[in-house]
């Protein structure tokens, strides 16, 4: 992310970064839709979720082939280029992984029990973290299109998105150290006041304290905690370096 941003008005060219193209966005939909029916954690559901995986990996080889075409890496620096491949081609390894664990989870229909329930659990988490990640990725790709990014409305805005996704991941650990206090475990609640500590009690212990639901969002909030501190991140960092070369030594 922080090559992007440092080397994006870096072309030998001078050139404008290339269009976006309208696969990638619409390719959003369908991971939306994965990571729904993942969650419905159903025979069917698993086999669309496979199939529409599959669907997005297609989709991505023909992203990469329009960019291709287009000769982005002629009016951009290399690492530019370089950078978007990396990204979404990390992602889709990850995509990959995903539809090698939805055939584990099929095939864990056949004997049922306590192992399946934990499979299509861990399934779902997985896909849900996908997804949000992608969403990472493509607010990174639009924004990074914007001119000036550091002097535009995404510098506060960024900082804003931190503290307000912050407040939640600290509500959430609020939540659970309360629950842990309630129920008499004290020392388990002052641990708690380590955000990990306090996470793990929740996931580990989701069945025990009926906290899943809960686990599942305090993670997606944390989440997209991470994709928002980096974006913050490298948006303010990158105002930093683009400026390092007018250093005199």
């Amino acid at each position: 992310m922080f090559c992007g941003w440092y080397f994006r008005d870096m072309g030998p060219t001078g050139g404008a970064l290339p269009n976006l193209p309208l696969l990638l966005i619409a390719s959003t939909l369908l991971l939306a839709a994965v990571s729904y029916f993942a969650e419905k954690g159903t025979a069917s559901a698993v086999k669309a979720t496979l199939f529409l995986g599959a669907v997005f990996l297609v989709c991505q080889t023909f992203v990469w082939r329009d960019l291709s075409d287009s000769e982005a890496s002629a009016s951009v620096h290399p690492m530019y280029a370089f950078n978007f491949y990396l990204l979404t081609a990390l992602h889709a390894v990850h995509v990959f992984g995903g539809l090698v664990y939805s055939i584990v989870s099929l095939l864990s229909f056949k004997n049922g029990g306590e192992e399946l329930v934990q499979r299509l659990r861990n399934h779902a988490v997985y896909w849900h973290f996908l997804g949000v990640t992608w969403v990472g990725i493509l607010l990174n790709l639009f924004a990074i299109r914007i001119p000036n990014p550091e002097q535009s409305f995404l510098a506060p805005l960024s900082v804003g998105v931190c503290v307000l996704l912050l407040l939640v991941v600290l509500a959430y650990q609020v939540m659970a150290i309360r629950l842990l206090w309630k129920r008499g475990e004290k020392s388990f609640a002052l641990f708690s006041l380590l955000l990990p500590v306090a996470f793990l009690h929740i996931w580990a212990r989701g069945e025990e304290l009926k906290t899943q639901k809960t686990a599942l969002r305090w993670g997606v909030a944390q989440g997209l905690l991470l994709i928002a501190l980096m974006f913050a991140g490298t948006l303010h960092l990158g105002q930093f370096a683009s400026s390092f070369d007018k250093i005199k030594y």
